[in-house]
């Protein structure tokens, strides 16, 4: 079943991929401890209103558009692993400060919010790297294989993370789950350190793009260049909004899923964590599933398809929102449904966006992507508390659940419905010219 992780694959001898998948590891795992623990520290510790945990989670996200704005060119242009070191460093500083603050009785909302959004910005700016990188330690037809593994192991911290935070949460408290959290940066940068440096080096024009500019200049022609990648390329075009509806259906949900959870539901940390965790084994399930859904369906065909069976997922929250006592039941489906499409679309999406793009502009598209879905992402967030403020949490769940099944239209296009197998790089018949800025 696990066909990406056989011996034969020409990717167990890859020293450089092997380093960045240990990177990601055990990192993987302590990132869900983080992701629990603060919202729970906002809701338990410090009383947060639905409003406050709204800001909090979308204090997490905004960087995102920020820094796809403003650094997608800076990624372009710097050794990515090294400045992917040097944001695993950032984030132990940010995370490891909330269990310091508790316990000199420091902490509070507004310094929770700050540290987030410290953590947030450097997470925007390692996902972007993480992704550019890739195509430079692989073949370009290994790259679904080595997605799948980096997103196996994503799963395989989906399906324990989140259950074992719930219960270091219950036994220790939150603040000081989250220091062991902050340690996995520390393994995530000892293994990147180990990639030499030569190999992820940005090519000389890359780096001599732009010099002697001024900064305004290079930063309006380095979003262009994010912006037309995108465009020009039809699939990525359907892809992209497509997913920033789903951010905005997402961000109602992750707005409101702790209070939804813990408040109205009356789940206690534990159970909210082994359902996630539930949500685990179907991505874990979801990873081995791309590769035969593209020689089943097609590559194109197996994307939109898996987005389907996401939503049909995000659906199951509103019978949880209307039936509470069946609620553990139909948030199982979630999970299992959500997460398994998701993981299959993420592993087709990501692999498809590498094949298509130059490499020379894949950072700026994916300051763009971050630009558009962060954007989409914060507003909804935000937009979401007040919501939940004026009419209740559950009828916000409910509205937030629906917007997700608008996102299935922009992908009903035959620039990917007609896209059987896996394009060559850079195809030319997925572009459509427009004028250079």
């Amino acid at each position: 079943m696990l066909e990406f992780l056989r011996r034969s694959s020409p990717l167990r001898g890859n020293a450089s991929f092997n380093r960045l998948w240990a990177a990601q590891t055990l990192s993987a795992f302590g990132s869900r401890i983080t992701r629990t623990a603060i919202p729970i520290i906002a809701v338990g510790l410090l009383a947060a209103s639905p409003w406050e945990a709204a800001v909090l989670a979308a204090l997490t996200y905004a960087p995102y558009v920020l820094t796809g704005l403003l650094l997608g060119g800076l990624v372009e242009r710097s050794n990515k692993v090294r400045l992917m070191i040097a944001t695993d460093l950032v984030r132990f500083v940010a995370v490891i400060a909330a269990p310091i603050a508790w316990l000199m009785g420091w902490l509070s909302f507004p310094l929770l919010c700050v540290l987030a959004a410290i953590a947030g910005a450097a997470s925007a700016l390692f996902a972007n790297a993480d992704n550019a990188v890739l195509p430079r330690l692989v073949k370009d037809d290994q790259l679904v294989d080595a997605n799948a593994r980096l997103q196996a192991t994503e799963s395989l911290a989906e399906l324990g993370g989140p259950g074992v935070a719930g219960v270091l949460i219950d036994l220790l408290t939150a603040p000081i789950a989250m220091a062991a959290d902050a340690l996995t940066f520390l393994w995530s940068a000892f293994w990147l350190w180990r990639i030499p440096r030569a190999q992820t080096e940005p090519d000389a024009a890359a780096k001599a793009e732009g010099e002697g500019e001024r900064v305004l200049v290079r930063l309006r022609r380095d979003i262009s260049v994010g912006f037309l990648a995108i465009w020009r390329c039809r699939p990525m075009r359907a892809i992209l909004t497509a997913t920033f509806f789903w951010y905005i259906s997402a961000g109602f949900f992750f707005a409101t899923f702790t209070l939804f959870m813990l408040r109205e539901l009356g789940m206690s940390p534990s159970l909210m964590g082994v359902i996630i965790s539930v949500g685990g084994i179907s991505a874990l399930a979801g990873t081995a599933c791309a590769q035969p859904m593209t020689r089943a369906f097609g590559y194109g065909p197996a994307i939109v398809l898996s987005f389907v069976i996401s939503t049909m997922g995000t659906l199951m929250l509103i019978p949880a929102a209307l039936l509470p006592d069946w609620a553990v039941l139909f948030m199982v489906c979630q999970q299992l449904l959500g997460d398994a499409g998701l993981m299959v679309f993420t592993i087709l999406s990501v692999s498809l966006q590498q094949r298509l793009l130059p490499d020379d502009q894949l950072a700026r598209a994916n300051g763009f992507n971050q630009v558009v879905n962060g954007a989409g992402m914060t507003a909804s967030i935000l937009l979401a508390g007040w919501v939940a403020e004026s009419i209740g949490v559950v009828n916000t769940v409910i509205i937030g659940s629906g917007i997700s099944a608008v996102a299935i239209l922009p992908l009903i296009t035959p620039h990917l419905l007609a896209l059987k197998e896996k394009p060559p790089k850079s195809a030319a018949n997925l572009l459509k010219p427009v004028p250079e800025p």
